[in-house]
């Protein structure tokens, strides 16, 4: 408990110390693999099987995409010791910004996705049998 305390001090979200910590460590480790994961979702969506799976999966993909760049941009700020931006806050406002877009994607995809696989799925059996 008191480590979650000293996470959220005044002291450790706006001080940038010239020695790089455990938890500065895991921000860029964060980071890549959000990269990785990115990549992944790129071929997900290269090789989505309707038009509906691939724009779910590129939306994925920019949040991803979104989330490493920042925290890796935020690494070398805190590498080279840049004041506001390589604080700790600019890192948790990274991770903050993509937990709340993930929440809207979340939302939208269990609302629409459904209805827009369905529309598609028909839009493709007329199609198929309209002369060509």
């Amino acid at each position: 408990m008191n480590l979650l305390k000293n996470l959220f001090t005044v002291d450790y979200m706006f001080t940038v110390k010239a020695v790089l910590g455990r938890s500065d460590k895991l921000f860029v480790l964060l980071g890549g693999i959000a990269l990785v994961l990115a990549i992944v979702m790129k071929i997900a969506a290269a090789t989505a099987p309707t038009p509906v799976d691939k724009t779910y999966r590129q939306k994925f993909f920019n949040l991803l995409l979104t989330l490493g760049l920042w925290e890796l941009v935020w690494f070398a700020c805190r590498y080279e010791e840049a004041r506001f931006f390589g604080s700790h806050f600019m890192a948790w406002l990274g991770f903050l910004v993509a937990a709340i877009w993930l929440i809207y994607l979340v939302i939208e995809m269990a609302k629409n996705y459904s209805s827009a696989k369905q529309s598609w799925e028909k839009e493709q059996v007329r199609l198929k049998y309209l002369p060509r």
